[in-house]
């Protein structure tokens, strides 16, 4: 119950640290409804995208940038998905207005936020991202990320991790 209040009155919680291991317990669904398990991505570098809310200029905009970006992304090993508070339903229709490719994961209970340690304020994200590794641990946090550069800056940066492996 503390996270709720903390979350909705926008205080935020510790920063997850670089080098935490993301529990493989930890789950949640995506806009169709398959639970996603860390468990199951272990092995894959895995970028998360928090943004505020679907439908929103820069969202959109975040949004559509990492799903032209999303093969490139997949060449580095690296699965993507974006995260916010919104309902599946909500998360679907974002998706097929403006012909998103990345996964949408919903965060109505702020689980993931809350390990995460991703602000949020009347109910949204921040916009922040957290990069793990194949070995499940944190490897990257940014937050309050431009929704132009962030996706480009975070493939760079993954491809710099990448290269030569």
């Amino acid at each position: 119950m503390r996270s709720f209040w903390l979350g909705l009155l926008g205080v935020g919680l510790s920063q997850v640290e670089v080098g935490t291991l993301v529990p493989s317990t930890l789950q949640v669904k995506d806009e169709k409804g398959q639970i996603i398990s860390w468990e199951k991505l272990r092995g894959s570098w895995v970028v998360l995208f928090f943004y505020p809310h679907d439908d929103t200029p820069g969202c959109t905009r975040q949004a559509k940038e990492f799903s032209r970006l999303l093969p490139e992304f997949e060449k580095q090993g690296a699965r993507v998905y974006g995260v916010s508070t919104q309902s599946a339903e909500s998360h679907r229709a974002f998706q097929k207005k403006h012909g998103l490719t990345v996964s949408l994961l919903v965060d109505q209970d702020g689980k993931l936020s809350d390990f995460f340690g991703v602000k949020r304020f009347m109910g949204m994200c921040s916009r922040d991202i957290v990069v793990i590794n194949p070995e499940g641990k944190v490897a990257l946090v940014r937050t309050g990320v431009s929704p132009e550069n962030s996706p480009k800056e975070i493939l760079a940066w993954l491809q710099s991790q990448t290269s030569g492996k």
